[in-house]
């Protein structure tokens, strides 16, 4: 083969290589789609359940989660819970900018959340909400407070969960990039010619080889604290609610669970099948 038949060869091989990986790439994700439209049902069902309460069981429950901040000391630490509400403003904003946007969730009742650090105006650089500050929607899932101040109490009383709470980000990062990582690389296989594989050589090997167990791995310390957040906030509920609308925080803080589990399996899941797509691939092509 001489010089430019050479470079074309290698030209052709780099360009099968990219769109190999990126074929893994998509069809690890379409792999997990059936757990996705599960997970969907799951949070759609819960939502149901949440909003079913009636006004005045609403405003029970907002009074007792005001009350739950209270006896856990956490409106000594300047802990409050502020209910969002949607502006005119929110009303032009494109569906899929709301939709991506967490303030805008909450304001349209999908979901609600704990200020894990002082959330700062870009511009000015005030606070707008101080660490540990729960935000809710005004009316819907009131049910959620409980779990959110769960949330507020491993960030100001637990070492433990302010340790997990740095790795929800990371871990949920760390988990998209092992499944990049094994889309766009391949095993490396000794050579009768040359020595053993490097150190570095073998590592790749055991991340693309266990990519799949690897990347859920990654999001456990998540499922922990937010198991954690849970249970801090159902033994609160138990406390300072009636035995009904005890349970009712408790089936919907269940239901929610079960999303982070379903979030967790489906990237473990997406970066195994990318793996094992990228494999099949590039024995294929070896073949021709």
């Amino acid at each position: 083969m001489n010089v430019q038949n050479n470079q074309s060869y290698q030209v052709k091989k780099h360009k099968s290589n990219v769109g190999n990986s990126i074929i893994a790439t998509v069809g690890g994700s379409a792999a997990v789609a059936p757990l996705l439209i599960v997970s969907k049902g799951v949070k759609n069902f819960t939502l149901n359940i949440g909003n079913s309460l009636s006004p005045d069981k609403v405003e029970i429950l907002h009074n007792a989660a005001e009350n739950a901040l209270k006896r856990t000391g956490l409106s000594d630490k300047g802990v409050k819970i502020n209910y969002l509400v949607k502006t005119l403003q929110d009303l032009f904003l494109p569906k899929l900018v709301a939709a991506m946007n967490p303030i805008q969730q909450i304001k349209n009742g999908k979901n609600a959340g704990c200020c894990l650090k002082d959330i700062k105006n870009p511009l000015t650089g005030e606070i707008i909400y101080k660490k540990g500050t729960i935000l809710m929607p005004q009316k819907a899932i009131p049910h959620a407070a409980f779990h959110e101040i769960g949330h507020s109490l491993n960030l100001h009383f637990s070492k433990l969960g302010v340790f997990l709470q740095k790795f929800r980000n990371l871990g949920f990062t760390a988990a998209s990039l092992i499944a990049l990582f094994g889309a766009f690389t391949s095993n490396s296989r000794e050579d009768k010619n040359s020595d053993k594989l490097t150190p570095l050589q073998k590592t790749k090997n055991f991340v693309r080889d266990n990519a799949g167990k690897l990347a859920f791995a990654v999001t456990i310390p998540t499922l922990v604290e937010e198991a954690m957040a849970t249970v801090k906030g159902q033994k609160l509920a138990n406390t300072l609610l009636s035995q009904d609308l005890a349970k009712h925080v408790s089936k919907c803080n269940k239901l929610a669970y079960l999303t982070y589990i379903s979030t967790s399996l489906m990237l473990g899941l997406s970066a195994y099948f990318t793996v094992k797509i990228k494999n099949h691939l590039t024995a294929k092509n070896s073949d021709k």
